[in-house]
């Protein structure tokens, strides 16, 4: 069994898990609250559209992940290591970076493997999140 948690981009679109060396019946997933509040962003544009997508892509994440997990006093001591191992390297903890950190360290926290599409996004702290790309 491989437990994974969703990054916001697995949220929007639902992932293929067929790359996993593992059944589908065998993959539990989950999100954090941190993505959950990412795709809500798309509930106030000034685009219907997109305001009505954001809506209809949550709903539909939510009945398959919950309501995410807190970022709470775990998931704060996770994202201090994170920080840690990030100042060290060559990219610096910019503020657009903090969320992807902040669920990376979800994930990390909660040992849980971080699953997205944009791996390059959590390349630096791939020695301590264990990841996948789907």
């Amino acid at each position: 069994m491989i437990k994974l948690l969703l990054d916001t981009n697995l949220l929007i679109r639902s992932p293929d898990y067929s790359t996993l060396e593992v059944e589908e019946s065998e993959v539990r997933v989950f999100t954090s609250t941190l993505c959950i509040a990412e795709v809500l962003e798309g509930e106030f544009s000034d685009d219907p559209v997109v305001a009505a997508a954001a809506t209809l892509e949550l709903h539909a994440a939510q009945t398959h992940v919950g309501d995410g997990i807190p970022f709470g006093s775990a998931e704060v001591a996770a994202y201090r290591a994170i920080c840690a191992v990030v100042s060290r390297g060559p990219r610096s903890l910019t503020r657009a970076r903090r969320i992807d950190m902040m669920i990376a360290a979800t994930a990390l926290a909660n040992g849980l493997v971080l699953a997205t599409r944009n791996i390059d996004d959590f390349v630096a702290v791939a020695d301590i999140v264990p990841m996948v790309e789907l």
